[in-house]
Order: C-alpha cells, then sequence, then structure tokens
C-alpha cells in the first residue's frame, strides 16, 4: 500500500493541497482578465474584437441579403448552362473544363452555400459530389496544388460545418456526409504519388492513369516563355506548402495520420531549410525537387509564395498542440518581420495628392521588384491575423496600412476595382527598384494616383475583401463594412452578365452600356470589357467573404475556425 494512504494526516494534507490549487485554478479559468485566458479561451482562440458596442457586429441583413442574392444568380446561370463543367463562360453562357473535368464550381462553392444556408442549392451539389464524380478518372494531368485547395479543403470542410450542426442535419443526412467523406480519402489517395519525390515535396503534377507524379509539362513553359528551366523539377512555395491545412482536418476526420505525415514533410525542406538565407523566416524559391536546393534567389508574399507563408500561421491557429506549432509559429514570425523591414515599400506621394500609401514589393536576387499583384493584398489580412493571435499591435497596424493601400488601388479607378498589377517609386532607394511608367497613361496614372497600372485586368478576384473581412472582425472598424460593399456594389455594376459575372479587361475603363443584354452582344474579343470566364473561386472565396462581412460576427467566427487559402473554413482542434 502506498504510505500517503497509511498515514492520515499526509492524506489530510494532500487532499487540503488539492483543494487549494483547484480552487485557484477555477477561479483563474473564471477570470475576465490574463494572458492565459486571452489567448487559450476554451472555445478555440482568441481572435475577434470584443468591444461591439449598441448592436455593432450584428447582421446587416439587407446587404448580406444582396450578396446572397448574387451567389444565387450565379449557381441558377451555372446550373442552366455549364452544369457539370468546372465552369461556366458568363459572356457566351459556354461551358469551361479546367479543373479535370470534376465540376470545379459545384465542389469548391459547397462551403459558400452551406454558410448562407441555401439549402436546396447545396442538396444539388451533394448529390452530384456522391453521385456523379469519380476521382480516378481525370481529364488532362492533376495539380496537386489546385486541386488540394479547391476539391480536397472543400470536402474536408464540408463535413466539418456538417459535424459542426452549421447544415441541420435535414438538409443533409449523415449517410451523405460519410458519402462526401468517403470521396475525399479517394481524392486524396489518388493524389498521393504526388508525395513521391526523393525530397518529399510534391511534384507540379500528377498522373491518375499511372498514378505517378510527373513535372509540368512542357506546354506550361510554351505559355509561359519567360518561366525559366533547370536541371530538375522545380516548384515554388505556394505550390510545396499549401496543402498541410487540409491534410491535417483529413487526418482528423479519417483518423488516419498518413496524410498529415505527408504534407508535413513535403514542406519540410522549406521550413527546415538547410539552406542559408537572406532574410529570416523567408526562402529563396523555386526549389529543385530532386535535391531540395533553392534554384532561384525569389523572395516575396506574392504570387507562387504566397499560401506558404498564409499557412505557417494558420496551422498553428489549427491546431497549436502539434508536434512542430512551436516552429512555425517561430517561422511566421520572422517571415512576417522580413516582410515589414525588407519588402514593404512606401510609396512616393503624387505630384497631384501628397499622400503615401505603403505596397509590397518583391526581390529577385539583388533587385528590388517594385510591383505587387492583386494577390499579395491577402497579406494585410494574414498580418492582422497573426498580430491579433500573437498580441503583436504594431503587427495590427501595419496590416491596416497594407490593406488601406489596396484600398487606394479600388478607389483610384474608373470602375472602382483594383487592378491585377500594379508599381509605384518607392520613396526610399528608387537605385534598385526595377520599374518606371513607360507609356503616357502610366505616366498620368502615377500623377493622378501615385501608382501605375502595369496589367489592368480584373478575374474575380477575392484578396481585398479577404482582408476586410478578417480587418473587420478583428478591429470591429464600420470603415471595413463600407469599403465592401463599395466593392460589391463594383463589382454588381461592371461584372454582371447575362450568364454570371465576369472580370474585367481593364478596370480603368467604364463599359458602353450598363445593360447586360447589349454589353453582351457588344462583346468581342480584344474589344469587349468582360474576360469570358468565371473561376471558382468567385463563388468560394471573393461572395463568401462579402458574406461574411455582413453576416453577424459569430457566423464562421474567427475564433472558432480557420480559413483556408481557398476560403473553406475548418474547425480549430483544440
Amino acid at each position: 500500500m502506498p504510505n500517503f494512504l497509511r498515514n492520515p494526516t499526509s492524506t489530510f494534507k494532500l487532499l487540503a493541497a488539492f483543494l487549494v490549487i483547484s480552487f485557484y485554478l477555477i477561479l483563474g479559468g473564471f477570470s475576465p482578465i490574463g494572458p492565459r485566458i486571452r489567448k487559450n479561451p476554451p472555445f478555440g482562440a482568441h481572435i475577434q474584437f470584443e468591444g461591439w458596442k449598441n448592436n455593432s457586429g450584428a447582421a446587416d441583413e439587407a446587404k448580406a441579403d444582396q450578396v446572397a442574392n448574387a451567389m444565387r444568380y450565379t449557381f441558377w446561370k451555372y446550373r442552366e448552362y455549364a452544369w457539370g463543367y468546372d465552369g461556366i463562360k458568363p459572356v457566351s453562357g459556354g461551358n469551361k473544363t479546367s479543373r479535370n473535368g470534376w465540376g470545379a464550381f459545384i465542389v469548391d462553392t459547397t462551403t459558400t452555400l452551406a454558410l448562407m444556408g441555401l439549402w436546396d442549392e447545396l442538396a444539388l451539389e451533394v448529390d452530384h459530389i456522391i453521385d456523379s464524380i469519380d476521382f480516378n478518372i481525370a481529364h488532362g494531368l492533376v495539380d496537386p496544388f489546385e486541386t488540394t485547395i479547391r476539391y480536397l479543403g472543400a470536402l474536408v470542410s464540408l463535413t466539418d460545418l456538417l459535424d459542426a450542426g452549421i447544415v441541420p442535419s435535414s438538409a443533409i443526412n449523415s449517410t451523405k456526409r460519410d458519402a462526401i467523406l468517403a470521396q475525399a480519402v479517394t481524392l486524396a489517395n489518388k493524389l498521393a504519388p504526388c508525395f513521391d519525390s526523393p525530397t518529399g515535396m510534391i511534384w507540379p503534377r500528377v498522373n491518375f492513369t499511372t498514378d505517378l507524379g510527373v513535372p509540368d509539362p512542357p506546354l506550361v513553359y510554351k505559355l509561359d516563355p519567360l518561366k525559366p528551366r533547370y536541371k530538375n523539377p522545380s516548384i515554388g512555395p505556394a505550390r510545396a506548402g499549401s496543402n498541410i491545412l487540409e491534410n491535417r482536418v483529413l487526418s482528423r476526420l479519417t483518423n488516419n495520420q498518413v496524410y498529415l505525415s505527408n504534407a508535413t514533410r513535403a514542406w519540410a525542406p522549406l521550413v527546415w531549410s538547410s539552406y542559408i538565407t537572406s532574410w529570416p523566416g523567408m526562402v529563396d524559391a523555386p526549389f529543385d525537387i530532386v535535391t531540395g536546393e533553392p534554384v532561384g534567389r525569389q523572395r516575396h508574399w506574392d504570387a507562387g509564395h504566397d499560401s506558404y507563408y498564409e499557412y505557417l500561421l494558420k496551422i498553428a491557429l489549427l491546431a497549436p498542440k502539434d508536434r512542430y506549432t512551436q516552429t512555425y509559429k517561430n517561422k511566421w514570425l520572422a517571415a512576417a518581420d522580413s516582410l515589414r523591414y525588407r519588402i514593404a515599400s512606401r510609396s512616393a506621394p503624387s505630384p497631384k495628392h501628397d499622400t503615401q500609401h505603403l505596397f509590397i514589393g518583391k526581390q529577385n536576387d539583388n533587385w528590388f521588384i517594385n510591383e505587387q499583384s492583386h494577390l499579395a493584398c491577402f497579406a494585410a489580412g494574414n498580418i492582422m491575423l497573426g498580430g491579433r493571435y500573437f498580441d503583436r499591435p504594431d503587427f495590427i497596424s501595419l496590416g491596416k496600412a497594407l490593406l488601406e493601400a489596396c484600398h487606394h488601388t479600388y478607389a483610384s479607378t474608373p470602375t472602382h476595382i483594383g487592378p491585377g498589377i500594379w508599381s509605384w517609386i518607392p520613396k526610399f532607394g528608387y537605385d534598385n527598384a526595377t520599374f518606371q511608367p513607360s507609356t503616357a497613361r502610366q505616366e498620368d496614372e502615377l500623377k493622378e494616383h501615385g501608382f501605375w497600372v502595369a496589367d489592368a485586368k480584373y478575374r474575380l478576384r477575392p484578396e481585398y475583401v479577404e482582408s476586410l473581412f478578417y480587418a473587420y472582425r478583428i478591429t470591429g472598424e464600420q470603415r471595413y463594412r463600407d469599403w465592401a460593399w463599395d466593392a460589391f456594389v463594383a463589382f454588381e455594376t461592371h461584372c454582371k452578365t447575362p450568364y454570371g459575372y465576369a472580370g474585367l479587361r481593364d478596370v480603368m475603363r467604364k463599359p458602353r452600356s450598363v445593360d447586360l443584354e447589349e454589353e453582351a452582344l457588344a462583346q468581342n474579343e480584344g474589344e469587349g470589357w468582360w474576360i469570358d470566364e468565371s473561376e471558382s473561386f468567385w463563388g468560394a472565396e471573393t461572395l463568401k467573404y462579402l458574406w461574411l462581412i455582413f453576416a453577424d460576427k459569430e457566423v464562421g467566427s474567427l475564433d472558432r475556425w480557420v480559413y483556408s487559402t481557398e476560403g473553406h473554413p475548418f474547425r480549430m482542434i483544440r
């Protein structure tokens, strides 16, 4: 028998100590103050703004309904003219197979319909996913990055939403829930050969017929003649490092750790790089898939690199107790500091306006590239999310400044929609900058706005409104709702077509007519205002984030859900 059970005095002392400690912990657990409670409340992370007053943060139902109506319009036009195809051609009414023919729009938009409560539309999509999609067969080579974020992410997220009761069982029953998860498992298993490289980094493509990972096809280089070729197949940080969230959730749902293990190994050469990099936290890229060696010296948070840094933070939020979470936290913090001090670039004031804006540039070897794409606007929200999570007010201020710069690009155009790429004159360090205005129009834009447009297209991209969502939920500031409404009105005015919503060829010009049918008749290649394409992220992200901004603050709360790079919510693990 243990000694403390033989000795009544020892037993009493032990019991008394236990009661005192328990009482202290209980009081601490319910205390309204203190860093432990602030960072680890029992329901998840502590991200969202707390100071909502006078019904602020409640739903703006009129605006939320209008965004939901845009989603309905998008869905039913696709249902009528392109059902089962990856996307619709919103100007001509045709269809498009661009994501292996599994119906990318159908799968990718399920979580948006679920959050909006559009049960009839969701039921049609779920039945198609279960009955009509065979993930064992693919049209063409499969891109594991795009397939993971659009297809696999949607399937596991929808399962999470069902398990959390967001979708009522009367809309989607448990049998269909299991069938959705089974489809996710089938797809993940077919994607498994992408991890079969010497380093574990993913192959850029998978051949579903031979079940082998393969390099990018020659067509990729033909379409982009400036894309460099290396001795071995190469890959960028975003493609290599943007599958851990989806696979971590799949491992939880299936209790099979192989998915998380593969995803962890896939980005290990980035997270635990054995090569010296110039800037803490940021990688040199692209990478040789065979050796893991950086074969380029590109460093930035823009297209091709973006979601690797995004996922360093979000995996820490999703699963804070996982084995490598502290490493991911440290890497993200270092990378965010490098963004702040190395590539964030304040613009010189324009001759007409004494205003400056903080844009995000890029570095290629010793050259600073004074150019930002619309995709990089995601960084504003990501930096604010990390600022809140790590209790770094300086990061929240940085995120606000970056978001104001993206807002400036929207507010400066005649359509009030931001361009695809823009450049500026850096206030400091211009000697190493790459670009200068090269046309009379760019000179005029620089004088008027403090930046000039390098790519005037808008392709229904979500990153600006995504960051508005994070900004509003984290700060509670009404101006972010106002900016989101301005963007939605602009999309409704200029992007709505007879068959859905289309991107714009030139955000610096307004269409000839506001009549949809009249403008569609005027549309022809090279002259029309619209781009005859509508990527699935329009429904999966752009409309989702707009709707969430106007929904009640508790819907899709950042205290409980982590959103993937494709806008799919995953439940936090605590």
